[in-house]
């Protein structure tokens, strides 16, 4: 791959510790209810994905508890009350953002949650200036892993698959990436890469800061990107 004219990040997980807060908001939820793995097993299914996608994963996860819908709803509930008091930016965020935008590198965000939280967080947390574009999972069609949204941001930028970098934290975003044509780096958060995102992926990172190192060798060096 060229050195990247635009780079597209994943908010969820990736830019922000959302994620972790649903998780904390899942598994405080599933112990009210008594329901083992809630917070676990169960939500490791649905890191990535929203709405009804989520609802069908319950409905085969929990068929004999007529009371999932309810669950969930409030486990909704409780992961936004956390959302507004503990919600940050993840390890090497502000680093990598402040290193791009010096650089002259474009930035889009390509998100599966709506526009209205997207922008409330960016906004909160003083990143939204960063980006060029934001695009939501309320503005397509279809979400991740479909790679409508990133098919998109190619589009509105006017930019090429083989100028872009990808940074990604679920193996539905990497999908969604990888079907795109896009070379995408996974900076994993709650669910750790399986055989199929460590083929998808051009490279598994711990952290942005790993990620922005390997930009500066490649933006500084002209380097293509190669696999781990």
């Amino acid at each position: 791959m060229n050195k990247p004219e635009l780079v597209i990040f994943d908010v969820d997980g990736t830019l922000l510790n959302t994620e972790f807060l649903w998780q904390k908001a899942w598994e405080e939820t599933g112990r009210r209810h008594g329901v083992e793995g809630f917070g676990d097993q169960i939500f490791r299914k649905v890191v990535g994905i929203s709405g009804k996608a989520v609802e069908n994963v319950l409905e085969k996860e929990l068929p004999e508890r007529a009371d999932r819908l309810e669950i969930l709803n409030e486990a909704r509930i409780t992961g936004k009350k956390l959302l507004e008091k503990e919600v940050d930016v993840m390890p090497g965020t502000r680093e990598i953002l402040a290193y791009l935008s010096a650089m002259d590198v474009n930035m889009a965000v390509a998100t599966t949650t709506s526009r209205e939280m997207t922008e409330e967080r960016l906004k909160k947390l003083a990143l939204w200036d960063y980006f060029k574009l934001v695009l939501c999972g309320d503005e397509v069609k279809k979400r991740k892993p479909d790679p409508e949204i990133y098919l998109s941001v190619l589009k509105k930028m006017n930019c090429r698959c083989d100028q872009c970098l990808v940074i990604e934290d679920t193996g539905y975003g990497v999908q969604s990436a990888y079907s795109a044509g896009i070379p995408v780096i996974m900076v994993p958060s709650v669910n750790q890469p399986n055989e199929v995102q460590l083929r998808q992926a051009v490279m598994v990172k711990k952290n942005l800061l790993e990620v922005k190192k390997v930009v500066e060798e490649t933006l500084e060096n002209d380097k293509s990107y190669g696999t781990d």
